[in-house]
């Protein structure tokens, strides 16, 4: 009998201990302590993410549960904590808390871009940037997923300044986006998650565009900056990025990392993470990118014969394996949030100066959007969760064999004293309750399915007007009232992006970096970019006022 009960024992048990792992990994929220991060336990949080390209929707990888689960697991075995979202689909929202939990449980972290303001493309170009719809939209991304501890930052914009001194004007626009929004997220009694802008790899303006975003009252500035960083990754360069950003206030990260060489061996993650005068200034980097596109990039092959990035990865590129090692053997030096006093001066808003072509003056008043009160947002009751400890986000993952050796388990139970009946019991009760919680969870998904993929309780102004059109009208008691209405009468709002278009474009025509391919070998082909390249995208009128070059500094 007691083998008997022993033999149940050791069936039950590991799905005992995968259940307790799977709520011991779930991470906790991420916070700014002058230029660091740091989770809830006090240990400093470094960034080890990828630019995450997955399922069958480019514009929204967030919404196929099953592959996130299926993609979580192979992040979690790179090393990864973490990915980087270009853009969901606001017409869904209420319907990413399945990929979300999927990376929750694995210690995987989610920084999520919210759109992108429209570029500015000639000097007489006075079209407000940052609008009513702007607001609507991406409130409503804030209300749905604010209530995630893996939400690590929400981006308001991605290389919207770029190449050519005349798309420094939308940043007073990008400026007053970070402060609504923030005054927005306070009000609603969410947590201070971090407002982020991303810039590109354009040395004349990464600085001082960091400079402006990050100036004056907090209460109006980015609080996260990342940059992109593409092909050139020599020596010479990261040691001018060490230097331009030794004495920034805010943390700053490496929001897309495109360095190309040959073959990938991440020397620049080995620079970042293992060279104490580089993780003393940045806190991480996303690498560019998890799934293949025709342009290459990618860390894994998927086997599906359309090539849409679904199931199981077919193939682990060369450069999944460089960058699991890399991240398993680098460890940053990193200072508890108790020992860390933080004493950097904030830097001064620049002037305007069209010799280094920015074109925004310091004293220039940010934008502001008729009619908007955001001090009548009324706050929201946030959903509750079981705390756990997550000092383990914070230092490398390790990769390697995830079997178990049972016989050291019942070990352990049996010195504490226990007989084989309790342990018998035990295995009984742990069966017990996980076959009522399944049973629970699937009356619950047959319910939801019943509701027809109406989203869950989120009163954002995605929900159906016709179907919901009393919560919708007190949900967003700040907007003006006329403008509401309408939207609400004509059932649309403004979507994430600014133009419906494809999200990559050729970034420079006369480069050719390599893109890698399974069998290590390199290929030529073009550098492409997010929307908001100086190339034609979105926003682009063949018929204004083509903007001119900056000088370049002497």
């Amino acid at each position: 009998m007691s083998g008997i009960l022993r033999s149940k024992y050791r069936m039950a048990l590991p799905l005992f201990l995968s259940i307790f792992q799977g709520l011991a990994e779930a991470v906790s929220p991420v916070s700014i302590k002058g230029t660091k991060l740091y989770d809830e336990s006090g240990a400093q949080f470094f960034l080890k993410g990828t630019v995450y390209v997955a399922g069958d929707n480019r514009n929204d990888p967030l919404l196929n549960t099953t592959q996130c689960q299926i993609d979580a697991e192979h992040l979690k075995n790179v090393g990864a904590n973490a990915v980087y979202i270009y853009s969901i689909d606001v017409s869904k929202l209420g319907q990413h808390r399945g990929c979300m939990e999927e990376f929750d449980k694995q210690g995987i972290y989610v920084w999520l871009q919210l759109g992108q303001l429209p570029m500015v493309l000639s000097r007489s170009d006075n079209t407000p940037r940052w609008d009513l719809g702007f607001y609507n939209t991406w409130t409503s991304i804030i209300d749905s997923f604010s209530e995630h501890d893996n939400l690590l930052a929400f981006g308001i914009g991605q290389e919207t300044i770029n190449g050519t001194s005349v798309t420094t004007l939308v940043a007073p626009s990008v400026k007053a986006a970070a402060r609504d929004l923030k005054l927005f997220r306070d009000k609603r009694g969410y947590r201070p998650i971090p407002i982020s802008y991303t810039a590109g790899d354009f040395e004349q303006y990464r600085l001082l565009t960091a400079q402006y975003l990050t100036c004056g009252p907090a209460e109006s500035s980015v609080d996260l900056y990342g940059i992109n960083i593409f092909n050139n990754c020599s020596d010479d360069k990261l040691d001018r990025l060490r230097s331009e950003f030794s004495n920034h206030h805010t943390p700053v990260v490496f929001a897309e990392d495109g360095c190309f060489p040959e073959t990938r061996e991440f020397s620049e993650v080995q620079t970042f993470f293992g060279e104490s005068e580089f993780s003393r200034i940045f806190s991480g980097m996303n690498i560019y990118q998890w799934g293949r596109n025709e342009f290459g990039f990618a860390l894994v092959v998927y086997g599906d014969e359309a090539d849409r990035n679904l199931g199981q990865p077919g193939t682990f590129l060369p450069a999944y394996t460089s960058l699991q090692q890399v991240w398993s053997e680098t460890v940053p030096q990193s200072t508890s949030r108790d020992a860390y006093t933080f004493s950097s001066t904030q830097l001064p808003c620049p002037t305007a100066n069209p010799q280094v072509g920015w074109l925004v003056d310091r004293a220039a008043a940010l934008p502001a959007i008729s009619g908007l009160d955001i001090n009548t947002v009324t706050a929201r009751t946030r959903r509750t969760r079981p705390t756990t400890s997550t000092s383990a986000t914070a230092v490398p993952t390790e990769s390697g064999d995830n079997s178990r050796d049972n016989s050291r388990d019942e070990e352990v139970l049996a010195s504490s004293g226990m007989s084989a009946g309790a342990i018998a019991g035990m295995a009984i009760g742990i069966v017990a309750a996980v076959v009522g919680g399944a049973g629970a969870a699937f009356w619950f998904l047959r319910r939801r399915k019943s509701r027809q993929g109406e989203p869950d309780d989120y009163n954002g102004p995605y929900e159906k007007a016709a179907a919901d059109s009393d919560r919708l009208s007190t949900a967003k008691t700040e907007l003006p009232d006329q403008e509401r209405a309408a939207n609400e009468l004509e059932g649309r709002f403004h979507h994430q992006l600014p133009v419906k278009t494809d999200w990559k474009y050729p970034l420079e025509a006369g480069s050719k970096p390599v893109s890698e391919l399974p069998d290590g070998a390199g290929r030529p082909g073009n550098h492409f970019e997010l929307e908001g390249s100086p190339v034609h995208g979105p926003g682009y009128n063949p018929g204004a006022e083509l903007p001119a070059p900056a000088p370049v500094p002497k």
